[in-house]
Protein backbone atom coordinates (compact mmCIF):
# COMPACT_ATOMS: atom_id res chain seq x y z
CA UNK A 1 0.00 0.00 0.00
CA UNK A 2 2.97 2.40 0.87
CA UNK A 3 4.47 1.60 -2.64
CA UNK A 4 1.27 2.85 -4.10
CA UNK A 5 0.99 6.12 -2.10
CA UNK A 6 5.00 6.67 -3.02
CA UNK A 7 3.54 6.11 -6.83
CA UNK A 8 -0.06 7.94 -7.20
CA UNK A 9 0.93 11.48 -5.84
CA UNK A 10 -3.10 11.86 -6.27
CA UNK A 11 -4.22 8.71 -4.09
CA UNK A 12 -1.45 10.70 -1.35
CA UNK A 13 -3.53 14.28 -2.26
CA UNK A 14 -7.02 12.90 -1.80
CA UNK A 15 -6.38 10.95 1.33
CA UNK A 16 -4.71 14.03 3.14
CA UNK A 17 -7.49 15.67 1.78
CA UNK A 18 -10.32 13.38 3.71
CA UNK A 19 -7.86 13.85 6.67
CA UNK A 20 -7.64 17.49 7.41
CA UNK A 21 -11.56 17.68 6.53
CA UNK A 22 -11.26 18.97 2.61
CA UNK A 23 -9.35 21.37 3.24
CA UNK A 24 -6.62 22.92 1.10
CA UNK A 25 -3.27 22.71 2.87
CA UNK A 26 -0.27 24.34 0.71
CA UNK A 27 2.27 21.38 2.79
CA UNK A 28 5.62 19.82 1.06
CA UNK A 29 4.40 16.05 -0.64
CA UNK A 30 6.76 14.01 1.79
CA UNK A 31 5.14 15.93 4.67
CA UNK A 32 1.99 14.75 3.15
CA UNK A 33 3.15 11.41 2.35
CA UNK A 34 4.04 10.60 6.18
CA UNK A 35 1.00 12.31 7.23
CA UNK A 36 -0.71 9.71 5.20
CA UNK A 37 1.22 6.37 5.92
CA UNK A 38 1.00 7.03 9.49
CA UNK A 39 -2.41 7.52 9.07
CA UNK A 40 -3.01 4.46 7.22
CA UNK A 41 -1.11 2.17 9.25
CA UNK A 42 -2.48 3.08 12.66
CA UNK A 43 -6.12 2.49 11.29
CA UNK A 44 -5.46 -0.43 9.44
CA UNK A 45 -3.70 -1.83 12.40
CA UNK A 46 -6.72 -1.74 14.54
CA UNK A 47 -9.08 -2.47 11.67
CA UNK A 48 -7.02 -5.80 9.99
CA UNK A 49 -4.41 -7.25 11.85
CA UNK A 50 -5.80 -6.88 15.66
CA UNK A 51 -8.65 -9.32 14.60
CA UNK A 52 -5.93 -11.11 12.83
CA UNK A 53 -3.70 -11.68 15.76
CA UNK A 54 -7.08 -13.04 17.68
CA UNK A 55 -7.54 -15.52 15.58
CA UNK A 56 -4.07 -16.65 15.25
CA UNK A 57 -4.23 -16.61 19.08
CA UNK A 58 -7.58 -18.49 19.35
CA UNK A 59 -6.19 -21.09 16.12
CA UNK A 60 -3.39 -22.05 18.35
CA UNK A 61 -5.23 -22.42 21.08
CA UNK A 62 -7.89 -24.74 19.34
CA UNK A 63 -4.99 -26.50 18.03
CA UNK A 64 -3.47 -26.82 21.45
CA UNK A 65 -6.38 -28.29 23.10
CA UNK A 66 -6.74 -30.88 20.46
CA UNK A 67 -3.59 -32.01 20.50
CA UNK A 68 -3.83 -32.86 24.15
CA UNK A 69 -7.26 -34.58 23.97
CA UNK A 70 -5.49 -36.18 20.84
CA UNK A 71 -2.76 -37.24 23.30
CA UNK A 72 -5.04 -38.63 26.21
CA UNK A 73 -6.77 -40.47 23.60
CA UNK A 74 -3.53 -42.14 22.21
CA UNK A 75 -2.84 -43.03 25.68
CA UNK A 76 -6.28 -44.87 26.29
CA UNK A 77 -5.79 -46.94 22.97
CA UNK A 78 -2.96 -49.07 24.39
CA UNK A 79 -5.44 -50.43 26.40
CA UNK A 80 -3.27 -49.71 29.68
CA UNK A 81 -5.72 -46.98 30.70
CA UNK A 82 -5.99 -46.18 34.46
CA UNK A 83 -9.17 -45.22 35.91
CA UNK A 84 -8.28 -42.69 38.34
CA UNK A 85 -5.43 -40.73 36.20
CA UNK A 86 -8.04 -40.91 33.35
CA UNK A 87 -10.64 -39.30 35.26
CA UNK A 88 -8.46 -36.39 36.42
CA UNK A 89 -6.69 -35.54 32.95
CA UNK A 90 -10.22 -35.58 31.41
CA UNK A 91 -11.34 -33.80 34.08
CA UNK A 92 -8.85 -30.92 33.59
CA UNK A 93 -9.06 -30.97 29.85
CA UNK A 94 -12.62 -30.86 30.63
CA UNK A 95 -12.49 -27.66 32.49
CA UNK A 96 -9.70 -25.93 31.16
CA UNK A 97 -11.74 -26.20 27.47
CA UNK A 98 -14.75 -24.76 28.95
CA UNK A 99 -12.53 -22.15 30.96
CA UNK A 100 -11.36 -21.18 27.26
CA UNK A 101 -14.53 -20.82 25.90
CA UNK A 102 -16.44 -19.20 28.46
CA UNK A 103 -13.67 -16.41 28.17
CA UNK A 104 -12.96 -16.10 24.40
CA UNK A 105 -17.25 -17.15 22.72
CA UNK A 106 -18.40 -13.55 23.23
CA UNK A 107 -15.20 -12.19 21.34
CA UNK A 108 -14.92 -15.08 18.54
CA UNK A 109 -18.68 -15.01 17.69
CA UNK A 110 -18.72 -10.90 16.63
CA UNK A 111 -14.78 -12.26 14.81
CA UNK A 112 -16.92 -14.99 12.70
CA UNK A 113 -19.68 -12.54 11.98
CA UNK A 114 -16.81 -9.88 10.67
CA UNK A 115 -15.08 -12.64 8.91
CA UNK A 116 -17.98 -13.85 7.51
CA UNK A 117 -19.21 -10.05 6.18
CA UNK A 118 -15.80 -9.85 4.67
CA UNK A 119 -16.35 -12.89 2.18
CA UNK A 120 -19.53 -10.82 1.03
CA UNK A 121 -17.06 -7.79 0.67
CA UNK A 122 -15.14 -9.63 -1.27
CA UNK A 123 -17.22 -10.98 -4.08
CA UNK A 124 -18.74 -7.45 -4.24
CA UNK A 125 -15.19 -5.65 -4.70
CA UNK A 126 -14.64 -8.94 -7.09
CA UNK A 127 -17.33 -8.53 -9.01
CA UNK A 128 -17.44 -5.02 -8.81
CA UNK A 129 -21.04 -4.61 -7.12
CA UNK A 130 -19.44 -2.00 -4.76
CA UNK A 131 -16.47 -0.23 -6.71
CA UNK A 132 -14.67 2.53 -5.43
CA UNK A 133 -13.00 5.65 -6.87
CA UNK A 134 -9.93 5.47 -5.25
CA UNK A 135 -7.63 2.72 -6.24
CA UNK A 136 -6.06 1.94 -2.47
CA UNK A 137 -9.29 1.45 -0.84
CA UNK A 138 -10.21 -0.87 -3.81
CA UNK A 139 -7.13 -3.05 -3.63
CA UNK A 140 -7.32 -2.65 0.07
CA UNK A 141 -10.81 -4.30 0.16
CA UNK A 142 -10.01 -7.46 -1.87
CA UNK A 143 -6.63 -8.28 -0.23
CA UNK A 144 -7.75 -8.02 3.64
CA UNK A 145 -11.16 -9.50 2.69
CA UNK A 146 -9.14 -12.85 1.14
CA UNK A 147 -6.80 -12.71 4.13
CA UNK A 148 -10.57 -12.66 6.47
CA UNK A 149 -11.95 -14.60 4.21
CA UNK A 150 -9.42 -17.57 4.80
CA UNK A 151 -9.16 -16.78 8.27
CA UNK A 152 -12.84 -17.53 8.55
CA UNK A 153 -12.16 -21.56 7.11
CA UNK A 154 -9.22 -21.85 9.16
CA UNK A 155 -11.06 -20.90 12.25
CA UNK A 156 -13.77 -22.89 11.95
CA UNK A 157 -11.70 -26.26 11.06
CA UNK A 158 -9.52 -25.74 14.21
CA UNK A 159 -12.13 -25.21 16.36
CA UNK A 160 -14.17 -28.43 15.10
CA UNK A 161 -10.85 -30.08 15.70
CA UNK A 162 -11.44 -29.92 19.42
CA UNK A 163 -15.13 -31.51 18.91
CA UNK A 164 -13.79 -34.58 16.57
CA UNK A 165 -10.91 -35.24 18.77
CA UNK A 166 -13.20 -35.27 22.01
CA UNK A 167 -15.67 -37.86 20.21
CA UNK A 168 -13.06 -40.26 19.33
CA UNK A 169 -12.01 -40.26 23.07
CA UNK A 170 -15.00 -40.81 24.08
CA UNK A 171 -15.72 -43.16 21.47
CA UNK A 172 -12.27 -45.04 22.07
CA UNK A 173 -12.57 -45.15 26.06
CA UNK A 174 -16.46 -46.64 25.76
CA UNK A 175 -15.09 -49.84 23.78
CA UNK A 176 -12.44 -49.83 26.04
CA UNK A 177 -15.25 -49.66 29.36
CA UNK A 178 -17.13 -51.99 27.40
CA UNK A 179 -14.65 -54.91 27.09
CA UNK A 180 -12.67 -54.70 30.09
CA UNK A 181 -16.65 -54.83 32.10
CA UNK A 182 -17.03 -58.39 31.17
CA UNK A 183 -13.90 -59.11 33.43
CA UNK A 184 -15.26 -59.08 37.52
CA UNK A 185 -12.47 -57.76 38.60
CA UNK A 186 -12.74 -54.68 36.79
CA UNK A 187 -15.61 -54.25 36.16
CA UNK A 188 -16.68 -51.75 39.14
CA UNK A 189 -13.71 -49.42 38.28
CA UNK A 190 -14.89 -49.41 34.12
CA UNK A 191 -18.47 -48.54 35.25
CA UNK A 192 -17.09 -45.71 37.40
CA UNK A 193 -15.16 -44.23 34.26
CA UNK A 194 -18.29 -45.25 31.59
CA UNK A 195 -20.80 -43.13 34.36
CA UNK A 196 -17.98 -40.48 34.91
CA UNK A 197 -18.23 -39.97 30.64
CA UNK A 198 -21.74 -39.75 31.02
CA UNK A 199 -21.78 -37.18 33.04
CA UNK A 200 -19.25 -34.90 31.40
CA UNK A 201 -21.27 -32.97 28.39
CA UNK A 202 -19.04 -33.38 24.94
CA UNK A 203 -16.81 -30.47 24.27
CA UNK A 204 -18.13 -28.38 21.32
CA UNK A 205 -16.09 -24.81 21.29
CA UNK A 206 -19.30 -22.41 20.69
CA UNK A 207 -19.34 -18.78 19.26
CA UNK A 208 -21.36 -16.96 22.37
CA UNK A 209 -23.71 -20.53 22.49
CA UNK A 210 -25.48 -19.85 19.06
CA UNK A 211 -23.65 -22.55 17.40
CA UNK A 212 -20.93 -25.08 17.61
CA UNK A 213 -17.92 -25.29 15.92
CA UNK A 214 -18.41 -28.79 13.68
CA UNK A 215 -17.17 -30.07 10.39
CA UNK A 216 -20.82 -29.64 8.89
CA UNK A 217 -20.17 -26.01 9.47
CA UNK A 218 -17.78 -25.48 6.74
CA UNK A 219 -19.95 -27.10 4.12
CA UNK A 220 -22.88 -25.54 5.62
CA UNK A 221 -20.62 -21.46 5.11
CA UNK A 222 -19.22 -22.63 1.89
CA UNK A 223 -22.87 -23.76 0.87
CA UNK A 224 -24.11 -20.54 1.70
CA UNK A 225 -21.50 -18.17 0.28
CA UNK A 226 -21.93 -20.46 -2.84
CA UNK A 227 -25.48 -19.56 -3.50
CA UNK A 228 -25.22 -15.92 -2.65
CA UNK A 229 -22.55 -15.61 -5.52
CA UNK A 230 -24.71 -17.40 -8.33
CA UNK A 231 -27.67 -15.15 -7.02
CA UNK A 232 -25.36 -12.20 -7.46
CA UNK A 233 -24.30 -13.31 -10.88
CA UNK A 234 -28.02 -13.74 -11.97
CA UNK A 235 -29.03 -10.76 -10.48
CA UNK A 236 -25.92 -8.95 -12.38
CA UNK A 237 -27.03 -10.30 -15.76
CA UNK A 238 -30.72 -9.19 -14.95
CA UNK A 239 -29.48 -5.67 -14.58
CA UNK A 240 -27.26 -5.54 -17.35
CA UNK A 241 -29.74 -7.06 -19.64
Amino acid sequence: MIVIFCTYKSEVEIWFQSICFGKDQNIYFPVKLTVVATYYVSTRTIKYVCPLLLILFYVQQCFLLSQYLKEQRHYSSLKQISVPCFIRDYNFLHKTILLAESALSLQIFWLISSLFTSLFVLFSATLRFNSSSSLIVDLEYIIFAALQGISFFVVIFFAAQVNEEDEELRHEVKDIAFQLKQWKRTEKSYETLFLFLESKRPLALTASGLFQFKKNLLLTSAGILITYNLLMLQLDRIYFA
